[in-house]
């Protein structure tokens, strides 16, 4: 593992010898550090012999915000080791003993295997042990399905902006490319690599054979999106298989990508099985959830297609978003008519009603003023006038971004202009209020997000400014 060593005295010395010793690869050693070194040496991990180095616990809170492991070597009374203790920070006694360099030695390999995470260090660093444990078990829907009537409406940028919006705010997310019709995250994330796709799982479950909808212990029924598991040890070595699928964003240690049906063929076998689909899609759902996270999909406009109606029957929560325009308010109308069809085929009309009642969360996207209340008066009319008893409400409203901000965010070449992002690194005025919606929705699945975005400093506090506490200065 590549390793920024911060220190200058006989013990960084003896350290960096004992880290070449055993594999690892020292980056540079420094005497001072500043979150500007972050962007001068490619490296995985920092450790910090305190009494030999000049650091601050900022520095080393945007070392863990970047997803690098932090290590520190400090005395009982050292300041740092204060502040590591209470970060959930891997500490050890300053001068360090032959065992305490083993137990370091040790800890390093357990971050360059995985056994580690950097999303861990990200949120106890960044949040604090407090906020961390309550955003992790105040998770209200933690399978969220996004999607829309129709296109243009801004139903994958919502969803990117969302995951980025947990992630940002130290909810551990992963966020996978449902969209039949070709999705297009990664090239909103900019990614140039991916450890695997979705028509890459569905192709290697269909090449494995068995039985229909098998998936290393996980059965679906053709037909059904229930999963029935195979037995506690096939569960965990799938959710293994799933975990590592996703590939992690640079930069950002909570939230991991799963692009998705990138396929020339319409007619793919592995678009055919649906059990084999909603198998795979509950696998995905699960392992995120069982790792402590959030899964977002993104998911085409059509319920009836085999993928969207795995994806949408297995989540908790799906947002639906739309502009406050004639045109989508038409196709909601005619999505739910299909939705509501296609579950009742299954469960019942009764049924059907309850689970999109429940789950339905509405998204206006690019709203200019109050005009999107007639909007959604006029959907409420076109519902009643179908005899659809369901009282959807507004739970997100988006305003419009500035037109070069909005291009400039799926346009250059920085992930970190995605618009959430960008609000987080620069806050330009234009965004405030985006920022503010954005997580105003996201409240209805994760109820702490606003709180865990104040203390990693996505938006200001009521009073304007960050808590004091978090950024402490150390210096020796």
């Amino acid at each position: 593992m590549e390793i920024l060593l911060l220190g200058s005295g006989p013990v960084t010395s003896r350290l960096n010898l004992a880290l070449n010793d055993h594999g690892h690869r020292v980056a540079a050693q420094l005497a001072t550090f500043t979150a500007q070194h972050l962007e001068l040496f490619d490296c995985r991990a920092v450790l910090a012999i305190s009494p030999e180095c000049s650091v601050t616990t900022e520095a080393l809170v945007q070392a863990a915000g970047q997803g690098k492991f932090l290590f520190v070597i400090a005395g009982a009374s050292d300041g740092l080791a204060a502040w590591a203790a209470g970060s959930g920070v891997p500490a050890y006694a300053f001068p360090p003993t032959d065992l305490e360099t083993d137990r370091l030695l040790a800890d390093l390999r357990r971050a360059e295997t995985g056994g580690l995470s950097a999303g861990d260090q990200y949120r106890r660093t960044v949040l604090g042990g407090d906020l961390a444990a309550r955003l992790e078990s105040g998770m209200a829907i933690r399978k969220i399905a996004v999607t829309s009537p129709k296109g243009g409406t801004g139903k994958t940028t919502t969803a990117v902006n969302l995951a980025l919006a947990f992630a940002l705010s130290g909810v551990s997310t992963y966020l996978v490319d449902a969209d039949a019709n070709a999705g297009s995250i990664q090239y909103h994330l900019r990614l140039r690599r991916a450890n695997a796709t979705l028509i890459g799982l569905l192709r290697r479950e269909l090449g494995r054979g068995g039985s229909t909808g098998s998936l290393d212990g996980l059965r679906v029924k053709p037909g059904d999106v229930r999963v029935e598991r195979g037995g506690p040890l096939a569960t965990v070595a799938a959710g293994a298989a799933y975990l590592e699928a996703f590939t992690p964003l640079d930069g950002l240690p909570t939230l991991k990508v799963l692009p998705g049906l990138i396929t020339d063929d319409l007619a793919d076998e592995a678009l055919q099985d649906e059990g084999r689909i909603a198998a795979v899609l509950a696998g995905l759902y699960e392992a995120g959830v069982g790792a402590g996270g959030v899964v977002i999909m993104d998911v085409g406009i059509n319920p009836a297609h085999i993928v969207h109606r795995a994806a949408l029957r297995l989540a908790e929560g799906i947002a639906i978003v739309i502009k406050p325009e004639i045109p989508d308010l038409a196709e909601t109308r005619r999505w739910i008519d299909r939705m509501l069809a296609s579950l009742a085929g299954v469960a019942g009309r009764e049924a059907a009603f309850e689970f999109i009642g429940n789950r339905v969360k509405l998204c206006y996207n690019q709203v200019l003023g109050a005009g999107f209340k007639a909007a959604h008066r006029t959907l409420q009319d076109a519902l009643r006038d179908d005899d659809i008893p369901l009282k959807l409400a507004p739970n997100g409203v988006l305003p419009l971004v500035e037109p070069h901000l909005a291009i400039e965010a799926v346009n250059s070449d920085r992930v970190q202009d995605v618009l959430i992002w960008r609000y987080q690194r620069e806050k330009p005025e234009e965004l405030k209020a985006y920022a503010e919606a954005l997580l105003g929705f996201g409240s209805h699945f994760v109820p702490a997000v606003r709180e865990g975005a104040i203390r990693a400093g996505l938006i200001e506090g009521s009073n304007g400014h960050r808590p004091g506490g978090l950024f402490k200065r150390w210096r020796r």
